[in-house]
């Protein structure tokens, strides 16, 4: 990116953020929020430091491998220019989405238009910009060939994890055997210029091993794509990783390095994935308020609260509901201001009675007003929300501390180059002092 880029990204980033001290803490903030309330809204609380510093953790980690970050999962202008700033490259999936990094300046071989499936017209604007793109069945490739015949490809092929909330493979990816060398002679007999391949082992793989055997299987189709004339040079290696606070890249890590060194260790190959949840999800901390409640009982005993909260499926809760992943939810007072502790259950503000997302759990008896906040809410909440019964979207309070401030300035003056970035990144000591801000949080009295 060139140096007027950079600084109006950078500009654009501290118009959005209030920036704090290096001391305050995850607490401190969400204690600003709801003093400054009541809130009609919810409100994501966006702590851009954790984006820093799950960046950097990477960066430390896996140094061969690039981070292009999973737009679709979180993309707040706070995190898109974050990202932008670092030097990290973008996993698109739309023409909007392409259109949006373009825009912030983002180079064009810093993208992957990864969506398998493409409209003529997003084809046209990749050919136009020269971005590489992937497939994974005949008729994709039959689609680019006669829409964007000189493109860079990627070949997607299905390695699902066994342990992983979301499997994407039933919609995506070929077979690693047999479809991919038919693909493979396909795209030969067309003249297409297939320079690498990619898979995605599912969304919050807690299977971290699966990336050793997935890189394992990538071996195999780049002998067979060199054995028919194709020189592969780029990897690929998808998403997948949890980006809870209590979890590590570094067990990811351990596999996906072995697995290069081993079955791929020319470091000239350009190697890099699509982190999404990882780089946003602890990054945001829900707020949300008590408006009502009632009492469910069996005649005059009762069986159990229900809390009607100003955040639901249709703000950040979808994935609480329909995906299975169950909040962690924090009562923002102590027990000894609560009542007895009851089974509970939680709805959204809409009138749809299927609006709850946690139900049988067990809470102190909270009051109208009382604040209720939930941990690592970035990712695929906010992008699923929407304007139902007309309530509004999550309201971002995006906070950043002055030595993050610094640090993306630094980042800023070296223009986007991901290599000397990342060199300043790991020889950051500030982020290694900050270490403990990322930790789960915990309800103190102040």
């Amino acid at each position: 990116m060139s140096n007027e880029n950079t600084q109006q990204i950078l500009q654009n980033l501290l118009s959005r953020v209030q920036c704090v001290q290096d001391e305050t803490s995850l607490h401190d903030l969400i204690d600003r929020v709801v003093a400054s309330g009541p809130h009609d809204g919810p409100i994501h609380v966006l702590d851009v430091d954790s984006v820093v510093f799950q960046y950097t953790e990477w960066v430390r980690q896996m140094p061969r491998v690039q981070q292009y970050y999973a737009i679709k999962s979180n993309d707040a202008d706070a995190i898109v220019e974050t990202i932008a700033l670092l030097g990290g490259g973008f996993d698109c999936a739309s023409q909007p989405e392409l259109e949006r990094v373009l825009e912030l300046g983002v180079s064009p071989a810093s993208i992957i238009y990864a969506q398998p499936s493409k409209s003529v017209a997003s084809l046209e604007l990749s050919r136009d910009k020269r971005i590489r793109t992937v497939f994974d069945n005949e008729f994709e490739l039959e689609k680019i060939a006669k829409h964007y015949p000189e493109a860079e490809l990627l070949l997607r092929y299905r390695y699902d994890s066994a342990n992983s909330k979301i499997n994407l493979g039933t919609k995506f990816g070929c077979d690693v055997r047999e479809e991919a060398q038919v693909l493979l002679d396909r795209a030969r007999q067309l003249g297409m210029n297939v320079v690498g391949w990619c898979f995605n082992v599912g969304s919050m793989s807690y299977d971290a091993e699966v990336f050793y055997g997935a890189i394992r299987a990538g071996r195999g189709i780049s002998d067979y794509a060199a054995s028919i004339g194709f020189q592969f040079r780029v990897l690929d290696i998808g998403g997948g990783f949890v980006g809870d606070k209590d979890d590590s890249i570094a067990r990811y890590a351990y596999h996906i390095n072995r697995a290069l060194n081993e079955f791929f260790p020319d470091e000239s190959l350009e190697v890099f994935a699509e982190p999404g949840r990882y780089l946003c999800a602890a990054s945001v901390t829900n707020v949300a308020q008590v408006q009502g409640k009632r009492y469910f009982r069996t005649g005059p005993k009762i069986d159990s609260v229900g809390y009607y909260l100003n955040d639901g499926i249709y703000g950040t809760f979808y994935s609480a509901k329909h995906r299975g992943l169950e909040p962690k939810v924090l009562v923002w007072k102590s027990a000894s201001e609560c009542g007895p502790e009851r089974k509970s259950k939680l709805f959204g503000p809409t009138c749809d009675g299927n609006d709850w997302f946690m139900a049988d759990i067990q809470l102190h008896e909270l009051d109208i007003g009382d604040t209720l906040v939930f941990e690592s809410e970035g990712a695929y909440s906010s992008v699923n929300s929407c304007r139902f019964n007309g309530f509004p979207f999550p309201k971002v309070m995006a906070y950043m501390r002055r030595g993050t401030t610094e640090l993306l300035q630094q980042a800023s003056d070296l223009h986007g180059d991901s290599r000397l970035i990342s060199h300043v990144l790991r020889k950051s000591e500030y982020l290694r002092l900050m270490e403990n801000k990322f930790k789960p949080l915990s309800y103190e009295r102040k």
